[in-house]
């Protein structure tokens, strides 16, 4: 009986171990996908706004190395996160990006820019998903403005640009 007993534990270890061994791993897009999670205010003076992310080639974030073509301080894709700020429009009651150089005929618009750290781990496969944080500093919102929210993309080394979204309504 106890050899029974024996045979059925290893039998049960290396079927546990089997099923285990073939956890299958998760596929997403090569296009990193985002969606906003959290905006959180300090005060006046800062606050943090959170995303989440997945992305299918495990490529998101740039090495402090990463700075000659297409990467270079010059390049749009220098950063790789940005928070464009829109406030809302009274006489319209529309979204508009707010102009920081509004006696020029070029829109310049009001954007937070970060370059987010290499996240991609050494001997890490494919994938790769997780949570995104920044720290606005003041003003992170314009005088005046009753409403306001950031539109937000991520940019992966491939230079796959991400899905777009908001931030929605926020008061200063």
């Amino acid at each position: 009986m106890n050899k029974w007993l024996i045979v059925f534990s290893v039998f049960a270890f290396l079927s546990c171990l089997v099923f285990n061994s073939c956890k299958k791993e998760e596929n997403f897009p090569v296009v990193p996908v985002i969606s906003f999670n959290e905006f959180k205010k300090y005060g006046s003076d800062s606050a943090t706004c959170t995303i989440n992310f997945t992305d299918g080639d495990g490529d998101i974030g740039l090495d402090q190395l990463d700075t000659v073509a297409p990467f270079n301080l010059q390049s749009k894709y220098y950063y790789n996160l940005y928070l464009v700020y829109y406030f809302k429009d009274t006489l319209t009651n529309t979204w508009e990006p707010y102009d920081t150089k509004p006696t020029t005929s070029k829109i310049d618009t009001l954007q937070y820019a970060y370059r987010i750290p290499n996240l991609t781990q050494n001997g890490q496969k494919n994938s790769l998903q997780g949570t995104i944080k920044v720290r606005l500093n003041a003003p992170y919102s314009i005088p005046g403005q009753k409403s306001f929210l950031f539109k937000i993309v991520l940019i992966d080394r491939a230079l796959h640009i991400s899905n777009e979204v908001s931030t929605g309504p926020l008061s200063p």
